[in-house]
C-alpha cells in the first residue's frame, strides 16, 4: 500500500511534488496507510491538476473524454435495424374506414405475439432473464405502425399505413415483418368472414431488408460526445477559475 501511495503522490504537479513529495512520503513510512488513503491521495491529485491547468488545456481533456466516453457508449448499444413495408386498405363506401386500432389488435394481440417470438426465436437473452410478458412487452414497443401518404386513390375509402419492426438482426427484422404482415392479411380475412363488411388489403411492397442500422451511428455520437465535453469542460474551466480568482481575492 505504501508503494501505491507513492506512486499516486508523483500524481501532483511537478512544483507541489518537488516541494512536498518529501514530507509526504516520510508521513507515508511512518503512518499505517489505508485503501481509502489512496482513494484520498489520487482524488487530491486529480483537483491540484486541475487547479493548475490552463483554461485551454481543461476544456481540451474535457473534450477529449467526452469523446472517448460516447465511443464507449456506442460499443455497449447494439445496432438496431428497421424493416418496413407500406400497406394500403380500401374499403367499399358501405363498409366505412379500416379501423386500424381494431384490426392490430387482432393480429398483435399478445397471443400472437407470443407465438412469433417462439416461432423466430426472438429476444433469446431476454427470456432466459425475464418473464415472457415482459418480452412481449417489449416486441410490442418495437412494432410501429403509422399512416402513410396514400399513393394512389381507387374506388372506395383508402388508407395507407406504413408498418416496421425494430430488431439487432437485419435478417431477422424482415423475416418478423413478413410474419406481422401476414397475420394482419389473416385477421382482416377472419372479420371480413365475420361481418359484411369488405376491406382489401394490398401491400405494396415487401418487407424491406435494412442495409444500415437506425438511429446515431458511432461517429456522430462521437462528435456529440466531443461537444457535450467541450462544454462541460469550458462549464469547469470557468467555475476552477472563478474559484482560484476567489482564493487569491480572499489571500
Amino acid at each position: 500500500m505504501k508503494r501505491i501511495l507513492k506512486f499516486l503522490a508523483r500524481l501532483y504537479p511537478s512544483g507541489w511534488h518537488n516541494r512536498y513529495g518529501a514530507e509526504l512520503d516520510a508521513l507515508f513510512e511512518d503512518g499505517e496507510p489505508r485503501t481509502r488513503d489512496a482513494f484520498d491521495v489520487l482524488w487530491g491529485a486529480i483537483k491540484m491538476q486541475m487547479t493548475t491547468w490552463s483554461f485551454v488545456r481543461i476544456t481540451l481533456a474535457c473534450s477529449l473524454a467526452g469523446v472517448f466516453a460516447a465511443a464507449a457508449i456506442s460499443f455497449t448499444i447494439p445496432p438496431r435495424y428497421v424493416s418496413q413495408t407500406i400497406i394500403t386498405a380500401t374499403s367499399t363506401k358501405d363498409a366505412g374506414r379500416l379501423s386500424l386500432d381494431v384490426l392490430g389488435r387482432v393480429a398483435f394481440s399478445r397471443e400472437s405475439l407470443a407465438s412469433v417470438i417462439q416461432k423466430q426465436k426472438l429476444y433469446p437473452g431476454e427470456r432466459l432473464r425475464v418473464p415472457l410478458n415482459d418480452v412481449i412487452d417489449k416486441m410490442q414497443r418495437d412494432i410501429h405502425v403509422s399512416l402513410a401518404p396514400l399513393a394512389s386513390s381507387g374506388k372506395g375509402d383508402a388508407t395507407s399505413f406504413v408498418l416496421k419492426f425494430d430488431y439487432p438482426d437485419p435478417k431477422v427484422a424482415q423475416q418478423v415483418n413478413e410474419e406481422l404482415v401476414s397475420r394482419l392479411v389473416r385477421s382482416n380475412l377472419l372479420a371480413a368472414v365475420q361481418s359484411q363488411s369488405h376491406t382489401t388489403l394490398r401491400v405494396e411492397h415487401e418487407p424491406s431488408l435494412p442495409q444500415k442500422p437506425s438511429g446515431l451511428n458511432r461517429i456522430q455520437l462521437a462528435i456529440i460526445g466531443l461537444f457535450a465535453g467541450l462544454l462541460g469542460g469550458l462549464i469547469l474551466a470557468t467555475i476552477l477559475r472563478s474559484h482560484h480568482d476567489t482564493i487569491v481575492a480572499n489571500g
